[in-house]
């Protein structure tokens, strides 16, 4: 995988936190292979155990800003059914284990898959998905927040811009920006449901089996929903790996779908303005590839877009 984040090694952590997970694992760490991928920057470390087990460690002081994330992502693993995430060894909060989030899971052996045209990773991918849609509702996490409280504030990137026009800004989205800031917030009226939504699909949280099972990793929101949205999150991903916005559409049309077709129109458009706004923000400390990403992820999503609209 390539390098995404600048992630703390096992070795340079402090000797207190390394003695407490190595209390917790039962066993001392005789061996570490520090994970550079996804786009937080706590630790995520595979470790070979001296006693020959493996396991796959994140973890995060708890005053670092993204230190919430963190939580959220130990909250909504626990309780994931069996299959659909990584199983959980144990967790630990910051004032039971000197300062630090810890979230100790089985080291998955496998790969990331590549969501390519006619490609076995995308069957599996597509597979794992649906599944987890199904698995996954009712909601199995107590408390979960409506998707569109949190990410409702987010996907409001074409109204942002339009208040200052960027200079380099894609002459379509130049043309239409008034237009796209009328429709992205649309989608919210179809947002709720009792879905427990992952929000962030996309192939660098997932890995694939070695008997082909695609799991899906990193569950950081603690959201839930209509069971269409994550689905149509996956569509930006499927282009970005060579499927056209048709072919993409046409991948993940067995899947639950809103009930008319503009609330596809206007996610799209959410999805969109928020990486077009966040593409232009400055890195977030320790995260310095985020921004390519978005870059990426932002015309992914305005050839959706494009095609959904049909606006020249």
């Amino acid at each position: 995988m390539a390098v995404t984040s600048v992630r703390p090694e096992w070795a340079s952590l402090p000797s207190d936190a390394r003695a407490y997970v190595e209390r917790r694992l039962g066993s001392a760490v005789a061996g570490a292979v520090d994970c550079t991928g996804g786009f937080t920057p706590g630790v995520a470390s595979r470790l070979l155990l001296d006693d020959g087990r493996r396991v796959f460690l994140k973890g995060m002081h708890g005053e670092h800003p993204f230190a919430p994330q963190y939580a959220d992502e130990i909250a909504v693993t626990s309780v994931l059914p069996d299959g659909v995430g990584p199983d959980v060894l144990w967790s630990a909060a910051p004032e039971d284990s000197f300062g630090w989030w810890w979230l100790c899971l089985e080291d998955v052996p496998g790969s990331v898959p590549v969501l390519s045209p006619g490609s076995e990773d995308t069957a599996a991918v597509l597979a794992a998905v649906g599944e987890a849609g199904k698995r996954l509702t009712p909601a199995p996490l107590e408390g979960a927040r409506p998707i569109a409280e949190l990410v409702g504030r987010w996907l409001t990137g074409w109204s942002a811009l339009s208040g200052q026009v960027p200079d380099d800004l894609d002459p379509w989205a130049a043309r239409h920006l008034e237009a796209l800031a009328g429709i992205e917030q649309d989608w919210k009226r179809a947002a709720e449901g009792n879905t427990l939504l992952h929000w962030d699909l996309r192939p660098d949280n997932m890995l694939r089996r070695e008997n082909g099972q695609v799991v899906i990793i990193d569950w950081s929101y603690q959201n839930q929903g209509a069971a269409w949205i994550d689905p149509a999150v996956l569509v930006p991903s499927l282009i970005l790996d060579g499927h056209s916005p048709a072919e993409a559409e046409a991948a993940v049309s067995h899947l639950p779908q809103p009930s008319a077709p503009r609330i596809l129109t206007s996610f799209a458009a959410g999805l969109a303005g928020y990486w077009e706004k966040s593409s232009r923000r400055p890195a977030p400390p320790g995260v310095p590839f985020l921004r390519a990403h978005q870059v990426r992820a932002a015309e992914a999503a305005r050839a959706w877009l494009r095609h959904r609209t049909g606006w020249v």
